[in-house]
């Protein structure tokens, strides 16, 4: 977990005058009062505001005001010109900071604001500084989205820096699209960094998980799901249940251990042909409850796709939900809906959106794992409830990555429907604003990812925050 994920993200905010002491004494008023407006709006936008006690007005108090702002740890910084502030402050506590920067004017007439906010924003602009120019007024809709954008993309590049993933095995059935970028690129752009430990890792830890302790997780999954498919002759007993359930358990104490903040399962085809899937790990980790009760999502990533884990850890800081790691199984040309689906997991959270987990599980079964593979266990079968979603996936070029989003719609679907592609599975059915073509054209991986609202803003800012090109669909 992310140092600010679960609380709210810190953002500073610094207001910058006039450099002549004269002529600050007199402004000194007017940019108070839309300091504590900022403040005020931040806190709406679901930050904690960090505010100096000094208007800047000068070049060492530019400096020194925003030294304390990192000594705070914050996310990123709104820069309060609502009078032509002098532009070298600016560009001093921006080289200070190297954090991102939002440089915000209220859009009042009677004060030189916009000037204020051109002269700053174009010295950070010949610095490489990338930023926000925000125009007022303060009052308006989109003056107060825009910076609810800035607060939860600059929150997410905040909260990965210093994040570990786990990626458990190795390169999984023959896709370059689902191993991890080199770990000195995700350090360089992302501030990530990528640890590796062995799937028999899994299997040597479930051993030490004992008897009660399976009892105890197998015992919750029928208590608590729809409806746990134990079907004569099939790979699904209550004995290779528990079996799974101590892989389940094992992958938590690795995390813990190992201090993964998100992981990545290889499964294919070591675990799933040879033991047991990983199923219960992909569904139940990036949810708000297990069987040892509420907690934090964890990013749990299929297929030792690191990419696509990376992807749903950016989606789940920004929104504070989980994210969703799915297959694009087909495109129906007559209804324009889009079938997805996943043969390990989907997060249980998706099956109906709730806060409450146990209306989710309550529309979740366990099914037996299908004859493709050769372990045994369960899969997670639901249908995903309707509502708004952003799909995103970082994908690669011959020379560096990128961000691709589009927006879409996960509709009402019937289960008779998971019949044209494997029940066994959990699914979602949508919808998306992007023509189809695009999408096969643009996505360059066969796995897509998604989280429940419209993200793409935040998104694009992020993308913009640490470097790398954003492709909408």
């Amino acid at each position: 977990m992310s140092p600010q994920q679960g609380s709210r993200v810190r953002i500073g905010l610094l207001s910058f005058s006039d450099g002549r002491k004269r002529v600050h004494d007199g402004l000194l008023p007017r940019i108070q009062e839309y300091q504590g407006r900022l403040q005020a709006m931040l806190e709406e936008a679901g930050a904690e505001a960090v505010v100096n006690d000094e208007v800047i007005h000068s070049p060492r108090r530019a400096v020194r005001e925003a030294k304390k702002l990192l000594a705070a740890d914050v996310a990123g910084v709104v820069f309060n010109i609502p009078v032509f502030a002098f532009p070298n402050f600016s560009a001093l506590a921006a080289q200070a900071l190297r954090r991102p920067i939002a440089i915000l004017s209220p859009g009042q007439p009677d004060l030189p604001g916009m000037g204020g906010l051109l002269a700053a924003g174009g010295a950070l602009h010949q610095m490489g500084v990338v930023h926000e120019r925000i125009w007022g007024p303060f009052d308006g809709p989109e003056c107060a989205r825009r910076l609810g954008t800035f607060v939860r993309a600059a929150g997410a590049v905040h909260g990965l820096r210093g994040q570990v993933y786990g990626q458990i095995g190795g390169r999984s059935i023959g896709m370059l699209t689902g191993v991890s970028s080199p770990p000195a690129e995700w350090l360089r752009v992302f501030g990530v960094d990528i640890d590796h430990a062995d799937q028999s890792e899994i299997l040597r830890v479930a051993e030490s998980v004992d008897d009660a302790e399976r009892e105890r997780i197998v015992a919750w999954l029928e208590g608590n799901l729809r409806q746990v498919r134990y079907e004569p002759g099939s790979k699904l007993t209550r004995e290779t249940l528990k079996y799974q359930a101590s892989c389940a358990a094992a992958v938590k104490r690795i995390a813990a251990e190992r201090e993964f903040d998100f992981i990545g399962i290889k499964c294919h085809y070591d675990l799933s042909e040879y033991y047991c899937t990983q199923c219960l790990s992909a569904a139940f980790l990036p949810a708000f409850a297990d069987w040892d009760g509420p907690k934090e999502p964890m990013v749990c990533s299929c297929e030792a796709d690191g990419d696509g884990a990376l992807t749903m850890q950016v989606l789940q800081l920004i929104s504070g939900l989980p994210a969703l790691f799915l297959d694009l199984r087909h495109y129906d040309t007559e209804s324009g809906l889009w079938t997805l689906c996943n043969c390990g997991g989907q997060s249980v959270f998706y099956a109906r959106r709730s806060r409450e987990p146990a209306e989710n599980l309550a529309a979740v079964d366990l099914a037996p794992v299908i004859p493709k593979y050769g372990g045994v266990g369960a899969h997670v079968p639901y249908v995903g409830g309707p509502g708004p979603l952003t799909f995103a996936r970082f994908v690669h070029d011959d020379r560096e990555p990128s961000l691709v989003a589009f927006r879409g719609q996960a509709i009402e679907a019937q289960e008779e429907w998971t019949l044209d592609s494997c029940p066994a599975w959990p699914h979602v059915y949508a919808s998306v604003e992007a023509d189809h073509e695009a999408v096969l054209a643009g996505l360059h991986a066969n796995h897509i990812h998604a989280v429940a609202g419209d993200r793409v803003d935040e998104l694009e800012a992020f993308a913009r925050m640490v470097g790398i090109a954003f492709v909408a669909l």
